[in-house]
């Protein structure tokens, strides 16, 4: 049986027939449906739980003819409308819309004029120094061609969610030693997407002109992109681009929301302040009748001005924040702060790289109630351990806990085998207490044997957490399939957690599965997988998927005391 596209590839080939229809000439409003279509299903629930439920056309911007696209998409992997629009032009077209500093109409007039169809074709032309006059380019624009091109051959691979964090960091750390205030991480970054296509930087400062000049003397730049009185772009090794923003003070929160997005949500926003009589930008909020513009210190004071609860940055994602925000009904998603504890971590007993004394008094200094050392059953060879390496585990971190002051539970990271049986048998398992059951192995079962394994898995009463649960990875696999409904439902009537695994190239569950399965009444557990003392802080990516899911403390299995945990686990096995 054939792989159904993911959400990610459904809206990608959506936004692909949005280009080709605008290069074609479609009408501004039927081309920017597609687009918005794609924004909407890109943070959506899974497409088939969607279709099967017909909760597709609830979606903002989804009417009967895009839902019917869609449908056309994941049944087959293309559109008859598709494959008409790109019999017209070659594929390679996309590489020159992709540049920046080429427009549309200029794109069309290269193609029409000089047969320019690729970013090959465009590179000769530019060494060639045939584009001056064309399209009414001259020596300035042509030179914003070759840095745009430069970009786009950066932009190919998104930068994981992991690596472009700490880059963030590194740029806010370097811009503080210019006149800038209010520095911090906007965009995709902000809402924690699990990959992003650059980093978004803004601040604010009496002295714009000096930051920007800052800014683009960074020495980790390989080059300047674009530079103004208020904005500039850099490049940096690697192909990440970083964009900064700088305006007065008085508009942070302005500014701060309107570079935060998404573009769903930003619409919608702008949208709602429009049947209010109202302009929303990052200059402020402009009330059209009398030519007032209200400036915002704070983001809540924007979504204030507008009648709204604040919404979280992780949760604007355009899938119904704002109708929730209108009625108050939105959450209060989970935070760091309310997690007590993490059960998923290993030591140099397994493939950690830290000792279990160290990972014990890791998780004691970040506050922590309690923890698990979750090491891997012995099916993974080298890296895990027999039964009686866990029992004389099992008595080492208890002493050890005792000795740090923070309560150590005996826990161990089980495979979940082919079948759906466990790698230990319920003897050993009883011993433990707490269990993480993953799937490490055999991932190219088909849907239903996948579904039938993690439901079995499941369905085994001394299995309190699914570890990983789709197996995703931001490395270039994107999760073994199964049927996502029938092991929610499967997880919330057997009291089983979800993990939302915090490792940076995981972060799995992700965030609109995650959303699935709170429908379903599920518990999450929220984990470091930490494999060592520097990976325990891993949780907050973790915390950031949860957040981007709707889930509140109180579906959080480690946001409990302690005794709530072993409620949890004593009800399962009762």
């Amino acid at each position: 049986m054939a792989r159904t596209p993911s959400n990610s590839e459904i809206a990608q080939k959506l936004k692909e027939i949005r280009t080709l229809m605008e290069f074609a000439g479609e009408p501004f409003y039927k081309f920017m449906a597609y687009e918005r279509a794609a924004e909407t299903l890109e943070n959506a629930p899974p497409v088939a739980a969607l279709l099967e439920s017909g909760e597709l056309l609830k979606l903002p911007g989804i009417g009967k003819a895009l839902a019917g696209r869609i449908r056309e998409i994941y049944e087959t992997g293309t559109s008859p409308y598709f494959e008409e629009l790109a019999a017209k032009y070659p594929p390679s077209l996309f590489e020159v819309l992709g540049v920046s500093g080429i427009g549309m109409k200029t794109a069309q007039t290269l193609f029409e004029t000089q047969g320019i169809a690729s970013l090959a074709d465009l590179e000769r032309a530019v060494d060639a120094g045939s584009l001056i006059g064309v399209a009414r380019l001259g020596a300035k624009s042509v030179e914003n061609i070759k840095r745009g091109i430069l970009a786009f051959k950066g932009r190919q691979h998104r930068t994981p969610l992991g690596r472009a964090l700490p880059l963030a960091g590194d740029i806010v750390a370097y811009l503080a030693g210019a006149p800038a205030r209010d520095l911090t991480f906007a965009g995709s970054l902000r809402r924690q997407e699990p990959t992003v296509g650059d980093i978004d930087i803004v601040c604010t400062s009496a002295d714009a002109g000096a930051v920007v000049r800052h800014f683009v003397a960074w020495d980790r730049a390989e080059a300047v992109l674009a530079e103004g009185p208020t904005k500039a772009s850099i490049w940096l090794a690697g192909g990440l681009q970083i964009d900064l923003r700088v305006l007065p003070d008085d508009v942070y929160g302005n500014l701060l929301q309107h570079f935060t997005g998404s573009r769903e949500h930003n619409i919608q926003l702008r949208e709602l302040a429009v049947r209010k009589g109202l302009r929303v930008s990052e200059n402020g909020i402009l009330n059209v009748a009398t030519g007032e513009n209200r400036t915002c210190r704070t983001e809540a004071e924007v979504y204030e001005a507008l009648g709204l609860q604040y919404v979280p940055p992780e949760m604007r994602l355009g899938i119904g924040e704002i109708e929730a925000a209108a009625a108050g009904t939105l959450p209060d998603p989970v935070s760091e702060a309310d997690l007590r504890g993490d059960f998923h971590m290993h030591c140099t007993w397994s493939d950690g790289r830290d000792t279990l004394e160290a990972m014990i008094a890791a998780a004691k200094a970040r506050g922590y109630a309690y923890h698990s050392i979750s090491d891997h059953s012995w099916g993974r060879g080298k890296w895990g351990l027999d039964p009686a390496d866990l029992r004389a585990q099992r008595e080492r971190l208890r002493d050890l806990g005792k000795a740090h002051g923070i309560e150590t539970l005996a826990s161990c990271e089980v495979d979940i085998l082919a079948d759906g049986a466990l790698d230990y048998d319920d003897a050993i398992l009883a011993e433990l207490d707490i269990v993480v059951a993953s799937v490490h192995s055999a991932t190219n079962q088909s849907r239903e044997a996948m579904t039938a394994r993690l439901i079995r898995a499941c369905e085994n009463r001394f299995v309190n957490i699914i570890g990983h649960p789709t197996g995703r990875s931001n490395e270039g696999f994107g999760g073994y399939e199964f049927d996502y409904d029938a092991v929610f439902a499967a997880a919330a009537r057997t009291g089983t957690a979800l993990e939302i695994d915090g490792q940076p190239n995981r972060l799995d569950l992700p965030s609109g599965l995650a959303r699935r399965a709170k429908s379903f009444g599920c518990t999450f557990a929220l984990d470091s997988d930490a494999h060592g003392v520097s990976q325990l802080g891993n949780v907050a990516y973790s915390v950031g998927q949860a957040r981007r899911a709707w889930i509140e403390p109180a579906e959080v299995l480690n946001a409990r005391p302690l005794e709530g945990v072993r409620a949890f686990v004593a009800a399962k096995r009762g």
